[in-house]
């Protein structure tokens, strides 16, 4: 800044502003608009940001030019408010930024869950299709065991057969539903890779 504008910009400047002449603020707007420009776009980085804070910080002056003290340092107090401003809107955009990112991965967890949920549910429906075509007799050793939760042991006297061929029945069963249901997970290993 240079001294020129330290002398334009004087305490009887100051006063006037304070008591609401316009003119003053017009000349104080033109006078520093610039020099705070780039003070602000040093920070921001961002000319759109650069002159909305600017706007801003005249605003600001104008709100609070009747408490403003003529004998004080105009020039420093409104590049400070400046500087702040930037400073206000880095660090609020800093948490923006934060808040977006956790919300977009909270969305990304939710999503990945409720895929997950609707694919278990759809290879549920698959495999019951399996089992529903399967002889009624693995039907049985199945849901016992599967859905009821029965050792070998109580599948075998409960059906009258052997454990051994319990769990040959639950050996086969489980290579018909891996055969069927290979299509479909390649089908989904296809979607995810492709």
């Amino acid at each position: 800044m240079g001294n020129s504008d330290k002398s334009k910009i004087d305490q009887d400047l100051v006063r006037s502003l304070k008591q609401g002449d316009l003119s003053a603020f017009e000349t104080i707007f033109h006078l520093l608009e610039r020099k705070l420009y780039y003070v602000v776009f040093s920070y921001t980085k961002s000319t759109y940001i650069s002159e909305e804070i600017v706007q801003e910080v005249f605003i600001k002056i104008w709100e609070i030019r009747e408490e403003l003290d003529p004998s004080r340092s105009f020039i420093a107090f409104i590049f400070t408010m400046a500087k702040n401003h930037a400073f206000n809107y880095m660090r609020d955009a800093a948490r923006r930024k934060l808040i977006r990112e956790e919300l977009w991965e909270n969305i990304a967890v939710q999503y990945e869950q409720v895929e997950s949920q609707y694919l278990l549910k759809e290879y549920g429906e698959i495999i019951e299709k399996i089992i529903a075509g399967l002889p009624a007799r693995k039907q049985s050793v199945y849901n016992l065991s599967r859905k009821e939760g029965k050792s070998h042991a109580e599948i075998s006297e409960i059906l009258g057969m052997s454990v051994k061929r319990v769990k040959n029945h639950l050996w086969e069963i489980s290579e018909i539903i891996k055969k069927e249901l290979r299509p479909y997970i390649n089908n989904i290993l296809f979607l995810i890779f492709k």
